[in-house]
Parts: structure tokens; sequence; C-alpha cells
């Protein structure tokens, strides 16, 4: 009897198809860029997500991603990925394509095969000869964070 998987597949962090147990062994096949550190989600190729997605680790985009992105971590956007939504993550790497604003705690980097279209607010912003970037950004001190909380806590 023949199984079709259709709609939602679960991701398995380090698997190689649905349902299989993590694979150890194969990281020396893959390719430097799909290298991942443990614990990263991987949205992989051919894939498309809708919603918020929220992970306490580093975040992989090889697929499509509509909705909204946040991250303890990093996000790495691909060539292959797509991404249509505001990203707030530690750091942010693009060379796929992004639509929607962008909050980095530390930095945000265009390489040149990527494309954002968004607002960017974060300390350190790379923009590679060959990129593209329409958007505004404001860039601040990495203080400006908590100088801004202590100032709140003393006006309450």
């Amino acid at each position: 009897m023949e199984t079709r998987i259709s709609g939602w597949r679960r991701m398995v962090l380090g698997a190689d198809e649905p349902g299989a147990a993590p694979a150890q062994a194969s990281a020396p096949e893959l390719e430097p860029a799909r290298v991942r550190e443990p614990g990263m989600t991987l949205i992989e190729p051919g894939v498309e997500m809708n919603g918020r997605l929220v992970v306490p680790h580093s975040l992989r985009v090889e697929g499509e991603f509509r909705g909204a992105i946040e991250s303890a971590a990093s996000v790495f956007v691909s060539e292959s990925g797509a991404v249509e939504a505001p990203i707030k993550a530690r750091t942010v790497e693009i060379r796929g394509a992004v639509v929607g604003d962008i909050v980095a705690a530390r930095e945000v980097v265009i390489h040149p095969t990527g494309k954002l279209h968004g607002n960017v607010e974060t300390p350190s912003f790379v923009v590679a000869r060959g990129a593209t970037f329409n958007g505004r950004s404001q860039m601040y001190r990495p203080e400006r964070g908590v100088q801004t909380t202590a100032l709140r806590e003393s006006e309450a």
C-alpha cells in the first residue's frame, strides 16, 4: 500500500525523512551552507509555512515562510529561501529574499544574492555589493535597549 505525504510535514531536527531518527553521521556530507549548529530549526526547500514562528535557537529558511518570525539567536535566509514576515532576532543573514521589517539586537547582513524590502533596526548593518535593499535603516549603539529600559523604569 502506497502512502503519500500531503499538507503539513512534521519537522524533525536533523532528520533526513519525516519520522526518521535524527541523523548524526550525515553532517560531513552536507555542503558548508547547510551545516547546522545543534538545535537549529530548518525550513527545508519546497516547504511552505504560514503563521507565527518563535524559536529559542537559530533558524535557517531554505523554503518559504509567511507570517512572523522571532528567534533568540540567528535567522539565516538561504539563496532558495523566501520570507514574507517581520523578523526579530539577535542576528539576521539574508542570501535569499525577505519582505518585512527586521529588528536585530546585534547585526543584519545582506549578502550579494540577498534582497530585502523592509525597514531595519540594528546596531550593525552590512549591505554587500550586489545586494538589494529597499527600506529605511535605523542604527543605534547596542546599549540603547538597556538605557531605554532604565529610563522607562525611572519614569514609572
